[in-house]
């Protein structure tokens, strides 16, 4: 009987194809297939695949799909006739008398398009249960999962948390990443906790999604985890995570972040001090603040170092509010953190300060209303003159810097004064008078006083200007009354005033004018830079009528026994360097407040301000360069001794294109190289030249002076940087990854064989640059 019927089935199929017939004819074929039933649906797909393929077809096969008939629609989708297959399909993906659901093991049959079945799925999602397709997950093959995950995303409902927070502990990694990544569309306790167990996840990527997802859900109380996650070894999860503390915006984060300024290395400090520059409240420059009572240098110095670096309003509301705290030693720092980022707002803050108890309060109030130049300083200003002698000479530099009528008088009734500093201060504002939108009548008694100074002050030395600076300070006059600070912390309090003793005590170091002597040997001639380890003079050796540079260091690295230590052990190493390419270091020297560096002079401008006045440097210019930058090279290492922190600031050119390199004395020595920071927690080396090895913390060597002198060639030839961002953990990142331009993809005409040298020596495995400075010169000639 079935014979009979697939017979009469297959000449009905055919009638669907032929021409020859009319419409209603082939409504009758249609009808009477469909009466036949499944006997039908073979005959009709034999007549498809012979080329028979027509809309009647398709549409008998549609209506003939139900649960009973799927496995013949399922085998046709494994047919080797496209025309079958696509015909199966469309009524899988049209029919609604199934359970779509049972096409899911076909993910596993090798015979059946992963696309088309997905397509087919794809339509039918609304009658897919989500929670059928999380268990499907792990039952299907690794090649079918992408596709019914992605089925899962747009079906996932709250229903089926509870199975992806199953899935986030699956023993493959896949299945924790892409159930961590749905979990971001359902907010809830328990999806935090969930999530947070996968912060700790073996696998980066896992680590990282989990850390997007917590900062989509909000998850405050996942703040702990995620601050810990800037000390991940992955540099993509902690950029995650400062960006997710930073959208989190969350107070609770403070404690934590703080913790986080002790560490070792310099990226979690820096992403500490970034999320703190966002979330930050009184509270928590109150906390940085007491942080700088702490016993241990370290966390002093990263307090110091964060407080430094914290701005925008919030911070600036926060410190005001700092100035009248009774704790002296708060209201100091609040102080100084206004002289560092003045601010309207600050003015009534600032003016209540001048009558402040503790000295230093005052005078750094002073400084701080001169630089905010408002003039409702003035008045408050005159008055502290009349009251307290010992701030005249501040109150007269601090009116010069806010030209206003009020003080013209009171100036112009001081260029007499007996006292030297009163008289040069006051011959200095009034200079500023002369220029200022003044009524006539005053710019006349300016002018009349000026006349009748009684010395030309401008020609002697200038004064040893006694200015606290950030941090550590120094004092203020002989005869000052000082104020100890107060505050309970007892043996382990630790002031920012901490004189010096010797004849240096009342320097600051770091501002140092002109005609300075140090120790009575150097006169200083001018400053020439600063930086994160001191400031940088050029000074003259009396002694032997020599110009030489000294690098003070700053205070908190002058105040540390084991830095010093450290120092002292690397300079007796580095001063062996003696190449006509490096400059030659000296000595450490005790200037009796604070310690220095003395190194050769050499007249010349760095490549920084080379590129920036003349542009990109020609091919042959640049070879030259190298030329001599791999020589000095090359002797440094044969000594074991590696810089580290290759770059363009860090190379002179002189006369006759002469090259030196400097600061080798503060690099690192042979196998002590190992970490991306110094024992003190400096950070050696510069996000846009510094290797992937000191970023992961792998061994350094030679080969990683070669890699940051790569990315200086590469700049000098194309007139960019290879590696640049919005900041520097963003920089630091692109270090790791492969897709950097080649040098003559940037600037035409760079020979190949010169940007084959360049993009070697900035691979990102040093197996695969060259393997000493010495075998790089080598090289050099070829690229020539």
């Amino acid at each position: 009987m079935n014979l009979l019927r697939r017979l009469q089935a297959g000449r009905l199929a055919r009638r669907l194809a032929d021409g020859r017939h009319t419409g209603d004819e082939l409504d009758e074929a249609r009808r009477a297939l469909v009466e036949l039933g499944a006997d039908a649906i073979v005959p009709v797909l034999d007549a498809v695949a012979n080329g028979m393929a027509t809309a009647a077809a398709a549409d008998v096969l549609e209506q003939l799909l139900n649960g009973s008939t799927l496995g013949i629609y399922t085998e046709a989708l494994a047919s080797q006739a496209p025309s079958v297959v696509d015909t199966a399909a469309a009524a899988l993906a049209r029919n609604l008398q199934y359970d779509p659901a049972l096409l899911l093991p076909l993910f596993s049959d090798p015979r059946v398009s992963k696309a088309r079945l997905e397509s087919i799925l794809s339509a039918q999602a609304d009658r897919l249960a989500p929670a059928t397709l999380v268990r499907a997950l792990p039952e299907v093959n690794k090649e079918a999962r992408v596709s019914v995950f992605r089925l899962l995303e747009r079906r996932a409902d709250a229903g089926v948390v509870f199975d992806l927070l199953g899935l986030a502990k699956h023993a493959e990694w896949w299945f924790r990443l892409h159930a961590v990544r749905l979990l971001a569309r359902f907010p809830g306790p328990p999806t935090v906790e969930g999530v947070r167990g996968c912060l700790t996840d073996d696998i980066p990527s896992v680590r990282l999604e989990a850390v997007r997802t917590l900062a989509t859900l909000g998850a405050s109380a996942a703040i702990a985890d995620l601050c810990a996650r800037l000390a991940d070894a992955d540099m993509k999860v902690q950029t995650a995570a400062i960006e997710a503390l930073i959208a989190l915006g969350d107070v609770a984060a403070v404690p934590h972040l703080i913790v986080h300024l002790k560490d070792e290395s310099e990226y979690v400090r820096r992403g500490a001090v970034e999320v703190l520059n966002q979330v930050v409240t009184a509270d928590a420059v109150k906390d940085l603040v007491n942080a700088l009572r702490d016993s241990d240098w370290w966390v002093r110095v990263r307090a110091a170092d964060a407080l430094g670096s914290l701005g925008g309003p919030r911070v600036i509301d926060a410190v005001i509010g700092l100035v009248k705290d009774p704790d002296e030693f708060i209201r100091r720092y609040a102080v100084e953190i206004l002289n560092l980022v003045p601010d309207q707002r600050a003015v009534d803050s600032l003016l209540t300060a001048l009558e402040d108890p503790d000295w230093w309060v005052r005078e750094r109030a002073i400084d701080a209303l001169a630089k905010t130049g408002d003039v409702r300083a003035v008045e408050p200003l005159l008055r502290l003159m009349a009251s307290d002698p010992q701030s005249v000479p501040l109150c007269v530099k601090a009116l010069g810097q806010i030209p206003d009528p009020r003080a013209v008088q009171p100036l112009c009734d001081l260029v007499d004064s007996p006292i030297a500093d009163v008289r040069r201060e006051v011959i200095d504002a009034l200079r500023r008078y002369t220029t200022a939108q003044l009524p006539e009548a005053w710019r006349d008694r300016v002018v009349q006083a000026l006349g009748r100074a009684s010395s030309p002050i401008k020609d002697a030395p200038a004064p040893i200007e006694v200015r606290p600076g950030f941090g550590p300070e120094a004092g203020r006059h002989e005869n000052a009354p000082r104020t100890p600070p107060r505050g309970s912390a007892g043996a382990q309090q630790v002031s920012p005033v901490t004189p010096p003793s010797g004849a240096n005590r009342t320097l600051n170091f770091q501002r140092l004018e002109p005609g300075t002597m140090l120790i009575d040997r150097f006169c200083v001639k001018e400053r020439i830079g600063g930086g994160g380890f001191g400031t940088v003079y050029r000074v003259e050796d009396i002694a032997v009528r020599e110009e030489l540079v000294l690098k003070i260091l700053s205070p908190q690295l002058s105040l540390d026994e084991a830095m010093l230590r450290r120092f002292v052990q690397e300079l007796r190493l580095t001063r062996r360097i003696t190449h006509r390419n490096v400059i030659r270091i000296h000595d450490l020297l005790d200037l009796q407040g604070a310690q220095a560096i003395s190194m050769e002079y050499f007249p010349g401008q760095d490549l920084g301000r080379v590129l920036r006045d003349e542009g990109v440097l020609s091919v042959e210019r640049v070879l030259g360069i190298a030329a001599q930058v791999i020589e000095g090279l090359t002797a440094a290492h044969e000594l074991g001794i590696v810089h580290r922190d290759i770059k363009p600031a860090n190379l002179l050119l002189g006369e006759g294109e002469h090259v030196k390199i400097v600061d080798f004395g503060l690099a690192s020595v042979g196998q002590s190289t190992r970490s991306r920071l110094t024992q003190s927690g400096i950070l050696v080396g510069t996000p846009e030249y510094i290797s992937p090895e000191q970023i992961t913390g792998h061994e350094v060597d030679g080969r990683t002076d070669l890699y940051s002198l790569g990315v200086v060639l590469y700049e000098l030839l194309t007139g960019r940087q290879p590696f640049h961002g919005p900041n520097a953990v963003n920089v630091l990142f692109q270090h790791l990854e492969p897709d950097v331009p080649r040098a003559r993809e940037v600037r035409a005409g760079i020979p190949d064989d010169v940007d084959e040298l360049v993009m070697r020596c900035m691979s990102r495995f040093p197996d695969d640059r060259p393997q000493s400075a010495r075998e790089l010169l080598e090289w050099l000639p070829k690229a020539a």
